[in-house]
């Protein structure tokens, strides 16, 4: 595991700086983002089930009328989203909120599980329960803080991004056996 780590430590450090751009965009302009999320997921939707709802139509399957209600589920969510987003807002939210636990969860465990072979691994407990504080803050606060959670949310991302950019760093140094 850490010999494949290593040599894709370029990906972490690359996840890392992703976070710190998008951090500083949800700082200078966290509605925009929210509405930016909000409008990409739509249409995310709407175009996830036409593709679905096409290759039901197109292909056999056994499960095609599965396959069709996934599509219209796509679909309608989708347009209700787009035609109504800040109702949308709480749904996404929530979303954001169990992703950041879990990610918390997992960053906790690999750190837990790679402590005998890499030091300091206490970045990556830090930032897992940055992560999970925040998803918690977030899970309790949804609609009516969306603006500063979401600034919450881009200071966690560029505390997530050093942080991961640092794992990086010490991982491609690391000697191997």
């Amino acid at each position: 595991m850490l010999e494949t780590l290593q040599k894709n430590w370029w990906l972490i450090a690359v996840r890392g700086v992703l976070a710190i751009v998008f951090g500083v965009l949800a700082l200078a302009s966290p509605y925009i983002v929210i509405f930016s999320l909000i409008t990409f997921f739509a249409f995310f939707a709407i175009l996830s089930g036409f593709f679905i709802l096409t290759l039901a139509f197109l292909g056999e399957t056994d499960n095609k009328g599965l396959r069709i209600i996934e599509g219209l589920i796509f679909l309608g969510a989708g347009i209700v989203v787009l035609l109504n987003p800040v109702s949308a807002l709480g749904g996404i939210m929530i979303f954001i909120a169990a992703w950041a636990i879990l990610s918390g969860l997992i960053h906790i465990i690999g750190a837990i599980k790679m402590r005998k072979v890499i030091t300091n691994e206490w970045l990556m407990i830090l930032n897992g329960v940055i992560s999970i504080i925040f998803g918690i803050l977030l899970a309790g606060n949804l609609i009516q803080g969306a603006g500063v959670m979401l600034m919450v949310f881009g200071a966690f991302a560029i505390l997530s991004g050093i942080f991961s950019i640092m794992l990086a760093f010490r991982i491609r140094t690391y000697k191997l056996n």
